[in-house]
């Protein structure tokens, strides 16, 4: 039954964890992100759960290709994200389009998507593994006199709780899996507590460690890794970001999966191999994309637009499949 229904959760949390950990680290403080977390769970499970009831009310060309549009910004945003990275530690060394060419070679093994599921879970255990690692390396840094005690204020917890709010493109997904099982509650909401827990957790100990100065820090998890004491750290650096770029990889895997459903490509059953003109279609999009924003520069524009996006596009669904099961109800009456 695994092999014909793989289990995307692994994969699904990666990616959740990927977005926060490139691109969500130094939004809120520690203090006022635990006061907004339990609202924050609430609302973005919420929002997952009403979409997955009305996507397939509403599912047709123009909804999947707005779907599609998310899923490539999203995408680019990852790369660029890990290009970023790449460039702040071997300056002038590494250029987008390599960058590129080594999370999407991959995505050809990734077709398929027991492969996807797979290598989320092995990427995801390496990931728990080094973070575990981290934290002890820093242990002795970590100084419960960094916490800020006077943080609380109307615009930090509204910051806060646009943080905590934001609705990530993996709890929307769920509504295109062919199986009624993965697309259930228990799926959405374990995404939104374990996201926002993580969230909560990685601002913790980036306070705990910069203190005031963790808005200014650049590339914070990164950085907080290579003044630990363990020397693996600054040794294998390599290694840390062979686990950044496989993990780039899985959601990348993951996002063609359901570009391949929402064009209605070959595979669109579960372990179907996706086909290799979706593979070529999406992988283009998401390096012209990436083009653009190192081009004109849009990549902080765009990354802070996106979550706006993705909330209009979810509450677009449920509205429209609100009405036409309001219609649905009133023709059999």
């Amino acid at each position: 039954m695994k092999e014909k229904h793989p289990d995307l959760f692994g994969a699904l949390l990666l990616s959740v964890f990927v977005h926060i950990l490139l691109r969500s680290q130094t939004l809120f403080w520690t203090r006022t992100g635990l006061l907004a977390m339990l609202p924050g769970i609430v609302i973005s499970a919420l929002v997952g759960l009403l979409f997955a009831h009305c996507w397939p009310l509403v599912k047709g060309k123009l909804s999947g290709g707005l779907f599609g549009v998310l899923l490539a910004i999203s995408a680019a945003l990852e790369i660029h994200g890990l290009w970023q990275l790449y460039t702040v530690l071997y300056p002038d060394s590494v250029s987008l389009l390599g960058i590129s060419l080594t999370v999407l070679i991959p995505v050809l093994y990734l077709r398929r998507i027991s492969a996807v599921a797979q290598t989320g879970n092995v990427v995801l255990g390496l990931m728990v593994v080094a973070g575990v690692v981290l934290v002890l390396s820093v242990a002795d840094r970590l100084r419960i006199d960094n916490l800020q005690t006077d943080v609380v204020s109307a615009d930090n917890l509204q910051q806060a709780l646009t943080a905590q709010g934001t609705l990530y493109p993996e709890l929307l997904l769920p509504a295109l899996w062919p199986d009624r099982e993965k697309r259930g509650s228990h799926t959405i909401i374990r995404l939104a507590i374990l996201g926002t827990v993580f969230q909560t957790g990685v601002h913790l100990l980036l306070e705990l460690f910069f203190g005031a100065g963790m808005p200014q820090a650049v590339n914070p998890v990164h950085q907080a890794a290579r003044f630990g004491n363990l020397s693996i750290f600054d040794r294998l650096e390599w290694l840390q970001l062979i686990v950044w770029t496989m993990a780039v990889s899985v959601k990348l895997g993951l996002y063609l999966y359901a570009f391949t459903r929402l064009t209605g490509g070959k595979g669109v059953r579960e372990n179907n191999l996706n086909g290799l003109p979706q593979f070529v279609l999406a992988s283009g999009m998401w390096f012209i994309l990436c083009m653009i924003l190192k081009r004109l520069d849009l990549y902080a524009q765009i990354n802070a637009w996106q979550t706006v996006a993705v909330w209009l596009f979810a509450i677009g669904v449920i509205l429209a499949g609100g009405v036409r099961w309001s219609v649905k109800i009133c023709a059999r009456k």
